[in-house]
């Protein structure tokens, strides 16, 4: 195969031979930076250790300080204002101690993460550009977090180290660009622990992590040696004459691809923050083995799920804990990811799909926990085997329209709609 688009593949590893598949612009820009951000996440890890030792309430500008040598450095002081200027906006309304002006102002910002001329006008290239614009999408998350926590704890100030603090966690380096997600009760926690000497098991541990995700990142660029994902689901031309098992394949690949790319970067940048003693977000589980709609959103991008549940969906539910109010909450949940994801088409059809999905399958959950229902299993289905199997036959619908969702997030309408027309035909 040799692809339908210029600049599809390029040459590949020497001890590999022949060409690799380079169209995945997302694992393109991150694989790079991944690799040469390696000496300031070790700068990074040796600076707070050394702050922790001597002066663990200076660890907020250690992490400020560091990030803004790196901006400086690689993109200029333009985008390092530009990053500074939402939580410093955040913390100057967290000032009115009102939590309604702090949701106003969030929704304020998300319609100006959507924005294409935000940093169309800084003098640096396209994948800078795209590298803040992720980073911008993180830190809108992490200052949501400070200024909502602080509220609910009461410690509401002014002062300078309140507002360093907020710098350094939402600029923090190992989390700046690619995630994922602490929320600030959480990183506080970790910011308040005192020193504590490296023990062997400790340094084997970190070690042992670093190696198992450079074994993932190897693993995927040598996939792209052999497996084409990316090129192929760009030439539906090509596509459109392969048999149905090359279209599971595709699939199948697509969401691998995806997932291995997760594994990797929230993997490295779990490894460091727990490496100082965060409690950070596991790296997504393997979408082989999760079947259901609640499970992926739980167990792929865990600090984005503890987001939504603490500061969209809870507070929607109050002390009412109806259905009704259930699906409400879940589906401001789902229209925050659309907006936070910015609002494409194909952004809009998987949450739309992905909030049917899961209140298909609470209804289901809701049935399935009914006295009627239990009898009826009991007295039909008899062994567990059974009630296995038909739980399989309920849920398998649900898993197509699962993955046919996803296909439009990996891909895009064009690959979505194809896969589609596909199942229909």
């Amino acid at each position: 195969y040799n692809g339908s688009g210029y600049g599809a593949f390029a040459p590949g590893w020497a001890v590999l031979g022949g060409k690799k598949d380079v169209s995945d612009y997302e694992w393109a820009v991150w694989a790079p930076y991944l690799y040469f951000s390696v000496p300031w996440v070790c700068a990074n890890l040796l600076g707070a250790e050394i702050v922790r030792y001597f002066c663990k309430e200076l660890l907020a500008v250690w992490y400020l300080t560091l990030s803004a040598m790196y901006i400086l450095l690689h993109m200029g002081a333009l985008s390092l204002v530009s990053m500074l200027m939402e939580p410093c906006l955040m913390f100057t309304l967290l000032q009115l101690r009102s939590r309604a002006v702090l949701y106003i102002g969030g929704f304020i910002l998300l319609v100006l993460h959507n924005t294409d001329f935000k940093f169309a006008w800084l003098p640096i290239s396209y994948d800078s550009q795209y590298l803040l614009m992720i980073s911008t999408a993180w830190i809108y998350m992490r200052c949501q977090s400070y200024c909502h926590d602080a509220l609910t704890s009461g410690q509401v100030s002014a002062s300078l180290t309140d507002l360093i603090t907020l710098l350094g966690y939402s600029l923090y380096f190992p989390m700046l660009f690619l995630g994922p997600l602490i929320l600030f009760d959480e990183f506080q926690t970790g910011l308040r622990k005192p020193y504590v000497p490296w023990t062997l098991r400790r340094v084997k541990m970190f070690i042992l992590n670093i190696m198992r995700f450079c074994w993932w990142a190897i693993f995927l660029e040598a996939m792209t040696h052999f497996l084409y994902i990316s090129a192929l689901q760009g030439d539906l031309k090509h596509m459109s004459r392969q048999g149905a098992w090359a279209h599971y394949g595709l699939g199948f690949g697509m969401g691998i691809v995806f997932q291995l790319k997760y594994v990797v970067t929230y993997g490295f940048n779990s490894t460091v923050a727990q490496a100082e003693r965060y409690q950070a977000p596991r790296h997504p589980k393997c979408i082989g083995r999760i079947h259901l709609y609640s499970d992926m959103w739980k167990y792929f991008d865990e600090g984005l799920y503890n987001f939504l549940r603490k500061y969209v969906y809870m507070p929607l539910l109050r002390s009412s804990y109806s259905l009704l109010d259930k699906k409400f909450a879940s589906l401001a949940c789902f229209v925050f990811i659309y907006a936070w994801h910015r609002v494409y088409l194909f952004v809009l059809v998987w949450s739309t799909l992905n909030y049917l999905g899961v209140t298909l399958e609470s209804l289901g959950r809701s049935i399935g926990n009914s006295t009627a229902y239990q009898h009826y299993e009991k007295m039909v289905m008899i062994t567990p085997q059974n009630v296995r199997r038909l739980h399989a036959v309920l849920g398998t619908p649900l898993l197509i329209m699962s993955a046919l969702s996803n296909f439009y997030f990996f891909a895009g309408m064009r690959v979505g709609n194809y896969y589609v027309k596909r199942l229909l035909a």
